[in-house]
C-alpha cells in the first residue's frame, strides 16, 4: 500500500511520480520513504511502456527539504552513520544508472538530501518561483552532504561553484542554478511538468551536457585550474585557508567536505561516494554536529510557542501592515529599515530632522548595498524606501499594528512616550513594544491604561543584520500581544525567543554577568588582549572588552550599574570603567576606548587604559588563557542557569537559541546549557565551587544546576 508516492504512466509514455507526506507539513526523507522510493524505481524499470520518469512534488511551494535529522541522531557510531551514508547513496545511484531518463521536476524548496537525488537524475528543470531554492546545507550541521553531494554537484557544475555551495550551504533560485549549470532549465510553474515531460523523452543525459554556455574565461579558468590535479590541490589550499580565516578551525566539516570534494574528484565516481561516506562517518559522533543539530532542533521547538492559538483566535490570517517606531537613532533606522524590506509600512518618529535624514541615509545604504549585489532591482530599492514615512511627531501612530519605541534608555522618557500614544484614541489591537536592553518592561508599563498590550521587542545592533529578537512579557500582558510580537519578528526573519520580565531580561543578564567578569580580570592586571584572545580562543567571535568597545562603554556601564541595582548580592561592579568612561572614551564610536581606532579601524590596545584601571593587586597578571575563558563562560553559564531556575527562560532551548544568535556564545558548543550537558553538570559544578571560594558568591552554583548534579540529569535527555 502506497504511503508517501503515487506513480502513474502518460499515453506519452512519461511515468510521474509524485512525492507527498501525508504525515508531515514538509517533505522529508526517512527510511520509510526511502524503502518506498526504492520499490517505485524497481517498478519504473519493469514499466514497458515507461520511456522515461518524472519525480515531482505534490506539496506547494517546496519539493525535498532533506532527510530526517532525528534518525541522523540515532547513528552513534562512525561504521553505523558511514554505512547509513552508503546505504542512501546506493539508492540514488540507481537513479543514476537506470537505463531511461529520470528528471527532477523542482517546483519549491530542494534541499540536502533533495538535492542529492535530484543530482542523480538524469535531468533537472525548475520552476520560477522565487521561493523555489536549492542547496546543501548539511555543513550547517557540522555535517557534508553524505549521498553524493560532494561528488556528483562538482562534476556537474564545477569544482569552485561546488566548493562555493557545500561549505556556506548557500541557496540558490532557478535563474542562478542555470546559469551555474545544476539545472537544465528554468521555466513557469505551469510550463514545468510539460517541459520535464519533454526532458524524460530526450533520451539519457549526453556526457558533458551544458543547458547554458560557458564563458571563453570559464573555460580558461578551468582548463587552468580545475582540469588538472596540480590546479586541484591549489583550489583546495586556498580554500583551507578561506576556511580557517573564517571558523578558526573549530568546525571540523569544512575540511573534510573539502577533502571529500578534491580528493574524490580525482576518483571513480565509486571510489568518491565510499570516501564521502567514510568522511560523512567521522562527523557524525562529533560534538560540533551534535551542537549544531541541537540549534536545530531548539530553533525549531521555539517556534512552536504557546501563544500561537490566541494570535489565531483574534487576527485569523491579518497580517500586520503599519508599524511605527519611536526614535530614529541607529536602532530606530534599522528597525525601520528591517520592516520596510519586508514590505511592511513604516511611521518613524523623531523630534530631529538630523537624526530623521540620517535614519533615511542608513536605509538608502543598506538598500543600496543590495541593489549592488543584484539581489534587488533599482524599482524594488525605491519601493521600500517609500515604505518609510519620516515625521517630527507620531501622527498617525494610533492606528498602527505595533508601535516600537527605540529610545534612550531612560523609564521615565519611555512612560512619557507610551502615556503620549495611549491617549490619541488607539485601537482595539494596538500594541507598544519597547526595545529596551535592561529596563524591566513592568515599570515602563506601571502608569499604562492597557499594560496588558505592552511588551518588550529587544533587538541586537546591528539589527539588519543580528538575527536574535527578544520578546519580553510581563504577568498582564496579553497572550494575543505575544503572537502578534511574534508575528512581526517572524515577517522580519528574526530568531525568536520569548522570556519573561525582569532586570536585564536574560541576554543583557547574562551578558552584564560576561563582561563584568572580563572587566575584573583587567582591573587585577591581565592585559587587554590576553583576555580577549582568551576568549576568542575558546570559540566566542570577538573577545569581552572588544565587546564593550563595540558596545559602547558608556552603555556598558550604565547596564552595569542597572545590574548592580537589581543583584547586589553578587554582581560585582569593575572598578575603573566610570574613571575610563569619564576620560571620554565611549569605544568605537568615537574612536576611542580600550583599542586605538584609526579610520573605524581597530588598531592594537590603547596603553594609556592601564593607568586609569590602578589596579588593587596583580593576581590576574599571570593567569593562563584557559583560566580567564573559565571565569568568563563559567559565570556566564551559571547566570544562564539561574534564569531558567527563576522562570525568565521558559525552557533551556530558549537559552542557548539566545546565547549563541544573540551574544556570540560558539555554536559548535550548542549554547550555555548543551555545553553543560557535553561537559558534563557534575564538573561544572565542581569547577564552580571552586571559583566561589576565590572570587565570592557571583560563582555560588545555581541550585538548578546542584540538582542536576545530584540527579546525573541532563538539560537534553533526548539528545545524549
Amino acid at each position: 500500500m502506497t504511503k508517501f508516492f503515487s506513480y502513474e504512466t502518460g499515453t506519452d509514455g512519461v511515468a510521474i511520480l509524485t512525492f507527498d507526506r501525508p504525515d508531515k507539513e514538509m517533505n522529508i526523507l526517512s527510511e520509510d520513504v526511502l524503502r518506498e522510493l526504492n520499490d517505485r524505481l524497481d517498478q519504473f524499470a519493469g514499466d514497458l511502456d515507461a520511456k522515461g520518469m518524472v519525480i515531482t512534488s505534490g506539496k506547494d511551494g517546496q519539493f525535498i527539504v532533506g532527510a530526517d535529522i532525528t534518525e541522523i541522531q540515532r547513528l552513534k557510531t562512525e561504521a553505523e552513520a558511514a554505512n547509513g551514508a552508503a546505504m542512501l547513496q546506493a539508492l540514488f545511484s540507481k537513479i543514476a544508472r537506470l537505463p531511461k531518463p529520470v528528471v527532477a521536476a523542482i517546483n519549491g524548496t530542494c534541499l540536502g538530501g533533495g538535492l542529492e537525488m535530484s543530482l542523480a537524475c538524469s535531468w533537472r528543470v525548475a520552476n520560477a518561483n522565487p521561493k523555489t531554492k536549492m542547496g546543501l546545507p548539511e555543513i550547517q550541521l557540522g555535517l557534508l552532504p553524505g549521498a553524493g553531494g560532494t561528488q556528483r554537484l562538482p562534476r556537474l557544475v564545477g569544482i569552485q561553484a561546488g566548493l562555493d555551495m557545500v561549505l556556506t550551504g548557500k541557496r540558490v533560485d532557478g535563474a542562478r542554478a542555470l546559469k551555474i549549470g545544476l539545472i537544465d532549465a528554468c521555466v513557469p510553474d505551469r510550463m514545468m511538468l510539460d517541459v520535464a515531460r519533454q526532458f524524460a523523452l530526450k533520451g539519457m543525459r549526453p556526457a558533458g551536457y551544458r543547458a547554458t554556455p560557458v564563458s571563453f574565461s570559464q573555460r580558461m579558468t578551468a582548463l587552468a585550474l580545475e582540469s588538472n590535479p596540480l590546479g586541484r590541490r591549489f583550489i583546495g589550499k586556498k580554500a583551507r585557508q578561506m576556511v580557517m580565516k573564517q571558523t578558526k578551525g573549530f568546525y571540523p566539516a569544512a575540511f573534510k567536505a573539502i577533502e571529500s570534494v578534491i580528493e574524490g574528484f580525482d576518483l571513480p565516481i565509486s571510489k568518491g561516494l565510499e570516501l564521502e561516506a567514510k568522511l560523512f562517518g567521522s562527523l557524525v559522533p562529533t560534538r560540533e554536529s551534535k551542537s549544531l543539530i541541537h540549534l536545530f532542533h531548539a530553533t525549531t521547538a521555539i517556534k512552536k510557542h504557546v501563544y500561537k492559538d490566541a494570535g489565531k483566535e483574534k487576527f485569523s490570517s491579518r497580517k500586520i501592515n503599519s508599524v511605527g517606531v519611536v526614535g530614529a537613532g541607529f536602532m530606530g533606522a534599522g528597525i525601520a529599515t528591517v520592516c520596510a524590506d519586508k514590505g511592511i509600512r513604516v511611521l518613524l518618529s523623531d523630534p530631529s530632522p538630523e537624526s530623521l535624514g540620517r535614519a533615511l541615509g542608513q536605509a538608502a545604504s543598506f538598500f543600496g548595498k543590495k541593489l549592488k549585489r543584484r539581489r534587488i532591482k533599482k524599482f524594488e530599492m525605491d519601493q521600500r524606501l517609500a515604505h518609510i514615512s519620516p515625521g517630527m511627531s507620531p501622527t498617525g501612530f494610533n492606528r498602527c499594528d505595533i508601535v516600537i519605541e527605540a529610545v534612550f534608555e531612560d523609564v521615565n522618557l519611555k512612560r512619557k512616550i507610551l502615556a503620549q500614544l495611549e491617549s490619541q484614541n488607539i485601537h482595539d489591537d494596538w500594541i507598544f513594544a519597547s526595545n529596551t536592553s535592561a529596563l524591566p518592561i513592568h515599570e515602563i508599563a506601571a502608569e499604562s491604561n492597557h499594560p496588558e498590550r505592552v511588551l518588550g521587542m529587544h533587538f541586537f545592533s546591528p539589527v539588519e543584520k543580528m538575527p536574535l529578537l527578544e520578546i519580553v512579557i510581563t504577568e498582564k500582558t496579553a497572550p494575543w500581544a505575544v503572537a502578534r510580537a511574534f508575528e512581526l519578528g517572524n515577517e522580519m526573519n528574526k530568531q525568536i525567543i520569548i522570556v519573561k520580565d525582569g532586570p536585564g531580561f536574560y541576554t543583557t543578564r547574562a551578558l552584564a554577568f560576561f563582561l563584568a567578569e572580563a572587566s575584573l580580570i583587567l582591573s587585577e592586571g591581565a592585559k587587554i588582549e590576553t583576555i580577549d584572545g582568551a576568549l576568542t580562543g575558546f570559540g566566542f567571535p570577538v573577545g569581552p572588552i572588544t565587546l564593550i568597545d563595540e558596545v559602547g562603554i558608556d552603555v556598558g556601564t550604565h547596564v552595569l550599574e542597572t545590574m548592580d541595582k537589581a543583584f547586589p548580592d553578587r554582581m560585582k561592579a569593575p572598578p575603573g570603567l566610570d574613571v575610563v568612561k569619564s576620560s571620554g572614551r565611549l569605544g568605537r564610536k568615537n574612536g576611542k576606548g580600550f583599542y586605538l581606532y584609526e579610520k573605524g579601524e581597530k588598531q592594537g590596545p590603547d596603553p594609556e587604559i592601564y593607568k586609569f584601571l590602578d589596579p588593587k593587586s596583580a593576581s590576574s597578571a599571570n593567569a593562563t588563557p584557559d583560566e580567564i575563558a573559565m571565569r568568563c563562560v563559567l559565570v556566564f553559564v551559571n547566570e544562564s542557569a539561574r534564569c531558567l531556575e527563576e522562570g525568565i527562560l521558559p525552557s533551556a532551548y530558549e537559552g542557548d537559541v539566545g546565547a549563541v544568535f544573540g551574544l556570540g556564545f560558539p555554536p559548535f558548543l550548542g549554547g550555555p546549557f548543551r555545553y553543560v550537558d557535553h561537559v558534563g553538570v557534575g564538573v561544572v559544578v565542581e569547577k564552580l565551587r571552586e571559583l566561589e571560594a576565590i572570587h565570592g558568591s557571583r560563582f555560588k552554583p545555581a541550585k538548578i544546576l546542584m540538582d542536576h548534579a545530584e540527579g546525573k540529569k541532563l538539560f537534553f535527555p533526548d539528545e545524549g
